[in-house]
């Protein structure tokens, strides 16, 4: 009987780790040839960081919020990251930057990217890093291939990317504002890829967006007290993109090659 018990117990540990631990599903993740790179758009408790990896570096947008620490981190030990180039903040807020110094400390990144006037809690993170301030039409070379375009780069500290590899475009918003969209539109992109701005609690994208750029894939990170608007998720469900929402799905890995992509988890 006292051995069942100790069974009990041990199974509802595992039990807990296995569903409040984030973690990543998929052994193929890091298997890449010669050519590919993978985004890795993490799962966390709260806020947003997308890895982009290749053979030839690394770089990391955004770092997710304080609360976010361990489970960052994790993520980061099971994909065997050692380096990181660049830390790239779209938002000047605490879920955005609030592990950016910890990151700083641990990786050495050579330089961390933001645009507009940084804020005093992202100054905090970032204040022992070389930072380089952006703006609108910057246009990146990444270390592991392909390019990086900023299509908006407010005051606020907001930007939106092009993020091209090969034939695969990943649109990132920084904002759910549709008043937006008509600027994003003079720019020439076409993403397969679409990560929703501000955890998709806004109207962008717009169903009149979403007709132009004709995304496969939407990604929605996860925030402790912003909810998705639900007259958003019902359109993009209706233009037959796969959404991707993390805190249902868990992270999500995408592998790129020259011609094409896969979701690997």
């Amino acid at each position: 009987m006292v051995k069942v018990k100790k069974f009990s117990c041990a199974f509802c540990l595992w039990l807990i780790f296995v569903f409040l631990v984030p973690s990543i599903q998929s052994d193929a993740m890091i298997d890449l040839k010669d050519g590919e790179i993978y985004y890795a758009f993490f799962h966390l408790p709260d806020g947003e960081a997308t890895l982009i990896r290749g053979y030839n570096g690394a770089i990391l947008i955004n770092t997710g919020a304080p609360t976010s620490t361990s489970a960052l981190f994790e993520q980061l030990k099971e994909l065997e990251v050692k380096e990181i180039n660049t830390i790239i903040l779209t938002k000047q807020m605490s879920d955005y930057c609030g592990n950016a110094a910890e990151l700083i400390d641990r990786f050495h990144p050579s330089s961390i990217a933001y645009a507009g006037k940084m804020s005093k809690t992202c100054g905090r993170e970032v204040e022992a890093a070389n930072r380089v301030k952006w703006d609108t039409n910057k246009l990146i070379d990444l270390p592991m291939g392909g390019s990086l375009n900023v299509l908006k780069a407010d005051e606020t500290g907001e930007m939106t990317l092009d993020i091209v590899y090969g034939k695969t475009s990943m649109l990132y918003l920084s904002n759910s504002s549709i008043e937006d969209e008509d600027e994003l539109l003079q720019h020439k992109i076409d993403p397969q890829i679409i990560k929703i701005g501000d955890y998709a609690r806004g109207k962008s994208p717009s169903g009149f967006l979403l007709d132009k750029i004709d995304p496969h894939i939407g990604i929605i990170f996860t925030s402790k007290d912003k909810k998705p608007n639900e007259g958003l998720m019902e359109r993009l469900n209706e233009s037959w993109i796969d959404v991707y929402q993390l805190d249902q799905v868990g992270t999500t890995i995408i592998r790129l090659n020259e011609t094409d992509y896969e979701v690997l988890s």
